[in-house]
């Protein structure tokens, strides 16, 4: 299916790409964003699990593990008319730092419509939302170091 919309962000982390894949998949670490009420998963964080994410401004979001392979997924999202994406990726740029990306994505008959309203939204916040996510990740580490 060929992408209307799509928009990426990279940051690195100062921690092992193992702790931060850990932390990650961890879906209770998910509520960084204040809007995030709460995220759950159907079992262990794999390839056809569904999960489901409660927000203040969206309601229910129920959503996919599309892909897994290593230390990068796909997580898809329904909506009327389109598929939402969001791929992420642990590379690793050492033992102890990792850049992680996230790209998001939107695709179908009926995608352009939610551009607006969805993709420019995440353009604006995406960017701290990874700055949130590695400041966790890098906090935690140091308090399982200590």
């Amino acid at each position: 299916m060929e992408e209307a919309w799509s928009f990426s962000y990279s940051i690195s982390c100062a921690t092992s790409p193992e702790f931060a894949w850990k932390f990650w998949t961890n879906v209770a670490n998910w509520t960084l964003d204040a809007d995030v009420v709460a995220v759950s998963l159907d079992g262990p964080f794999r390839q056809g699990a569904r999960g489901v994410t409660e927000s203040r401004s969206s309601g229910r979001i129920e959503w996919v593990v599309a892909e897994l392979e290593g230390m990068s997924a796909v997580l898809e999202f329904p909506a009327p008319g389109a598929t939402g994406r969001f791929a992420w990726t642990f590379a690793p740029e050492g033992s102890q730092r990792v850049r992680m990306t996230q790209r998001a994505s939107l695709a179908g008959p009926q995608a352009l419509s939610y551009v607006e309203s969805f993709g420019r939204g995440l353009e604006a916040g995406l960017p701290d939302g990874m700055k949130k996510l590695r400041d966790a990740i890098e906090c935690a580490a140091s308090k399982s170091a200590g």
